[in-house]
């Protein structure tokens, strides 16, 4: 046997102590994870935390170095976060079918292999889901104007409250057929601050306001958005016409710059939180930085 044998010989087995160790520590956290679910004893139903799982992956990328490719770190923690939430609770995910399977492919690398996920028709059929329980959690398109079932004006109403989570992908790239689309996560746990974050507004107003005027109350009250959607030229059943904001930063639901808004502009009535998400680590697959998301 040469030398070059031995070497090959004992990194190998090196690697073999490596998988060793790291399956022995995979298994103490989900022992950990099993603790935590029967500490709690069934009183609290939210295991789902997206803001806790932005904030772990941040920190690792922060930390990562060598060849390994970024993309590769997310997508082994993505798969093992999702399988330790699965341990706390029935969990399972609405897809809408929409655009040669791009959202599946989004959510499934997202979620993970083994969470069950269900094809729905429309958006809104995934939101229904969600705000039924028949899921934990959803994955749906961007919103954008003159759609005529929009999906986000489901969001904060009724019972079962659903709220924007996530956005997607975390990282671009890969071999997923979702090319350049983007995509939000809704589930309904609470919206919580990750440190990074992107707020969404649900506004109703009593009529149709102006791009220009929205925006301008917008910022008169500190805030400063991303985007405006209006439901389709549509009004809610009350009459009132309602825009979704998405805003910078966090922002909790009792926020002083939202009763601002409403004060501020007399045809604004209503103006309410109805989720958000943590912004992306600004990282591509291969650790090139990017620009933070969308």
């Amino acid at each position: 046997m040469t030398n070059t044998d031995d070497s090959l010989s004992d990194l190998r087995g090196r690697i073999d102590e490596i998988d060793d160790a790291l399956h022995d520590l995979i298994m103490q956290r989900a022992d950990l994870v099993a603790r935590i679910r029967d500490a709690k004893g069934g009183t609290d139903p939210v295991f789902f935390r997206p803001e806790r799982e932005a904030r772990i992956l941040r920190r690792l990328l922060a930390r990562h170095q060598g060849v390994l490719p970024h993309g590769v770190i997310v997508r082994m923690w993505r798969e093992m976060m999702s399988a330790f939430v699965s341990l706390q609770g029935p969990f399972a995910v609405a897809v809408w079918e929409g655009e040669e399977g791009a959202y599946w492919d989004m959510a499934r690398d997202h979620f993970g292999s083994g969470i069950p996920m269900r094809r729905h028709a429309t958006p809104r059929g995934v939101v229904q889901a969600v705000a039924e329980g028949t899921a934990q959690a959803g994955v749906v398109p961007v919103p954008h104007g003159g759609e005529e079932q929009p999906w986000w004006p489901l969001l904060g109403v009724g019972g079962t409250q659903v709220r924007v989570s996530g956005a997607l992908p975390l990282i671009p790239g890969g071999n997923s057929r979702s090319g350049d689309r983007e995509a939000f996560v809704v589930a309904t746990g609470p919206f919580d601050e990750s440190g990074e974050d992107r707020s969404f507004l649900s506004i109703e107003c009593a009529e149709a306001l102006s791009r220009s005027r929205l925006t301008a109350a917008l910022g008169k009250s500190g805030l400063t958005h991303r985007m405006i959607v209006e439901a389709g030229g549509a009004v809610t059943l009350d009459g009132r016409v309602r825009y979704l904001v998405e805003i910078e930063g966090y922002y909790a639901e009792n926020h002083a710059a939202l009763a601002a808004l409403v004060e501020d502009e007399e045809i604004i009535e209503a103006a309410r939180i109805v989720g958000g998400y943590a912004v992306p680590p600004g990282i591509g697959w291969d650790g090139s930085k990017r620009d933070g998301g969308r």
